[in-house]
């Protein structure tokens, strides 16, 4: 049983950072700001967070990230929204935070194209096939047809 009253235990609620490459348990720094505000967004400003860099609010993907960043450690929050849940993992420093963004953006890739592809509707479908065509280096004829090198 811990020693923290029922009605402060979100107060001291502990979230992942990420320091020299290694993660750690360290108390929340926007836990003490959700009591008094009803918006989480609020809650991060609160804590001196501002908008840094996000993926994924533009198109509808099974995952987004928005990235917080203020001056004082941890430096940077990280706020991975899904379907059903959202995760919160803080970065102590720009490096850390570089590393975290490194192992999170081939996930939030693929995520991205495979959701694009799932969704995409016969009218876009030209649209999907000239982006194949462009990363693949292919050129169609007017006929539609692979223009052969």
């Amino acid at each position: 049983m811990s020693d923290i009253p029922a009605h402060e235990a979100d107060r001291h609620r502990q979230a992942w950072v990420l320091k020299a490459g290694h993660w750690s348990l360290a108390q929340d720094p926007v836990a003490e700001q959700e009591g008094e505000l009803r918006d989480y967004s609020e809650a991060i400003k609160a804590a001196g967070y501002t908008a840094w860099t996000g993926a994924g609010e533009v198109y509808m993907v099974p995952l987004t990230l928005t990235v917080w960043a203020r001056p004082e450690e941890p430096s940077f929050l990280f706020d991975l929204e899904g379907a059903e849940q959202t995760q919160t993992v803080y970065a102590a420093s720009l490096p850390d935070a570089l590393t975290l963004l490194n192992q999170l953006a081939p996930t939030l890739q693929a995520l991205a194209v495979t959701d694009q592809i799932a969704h995409a509707e016969p009218e876009t479908m030209s649209v999907l096939a000239d982006v194949l065509d462009k990363l693949h280096d292919r050129h169609r004829g007017k006929n539609g047809r692979v223009i052969q090198k």
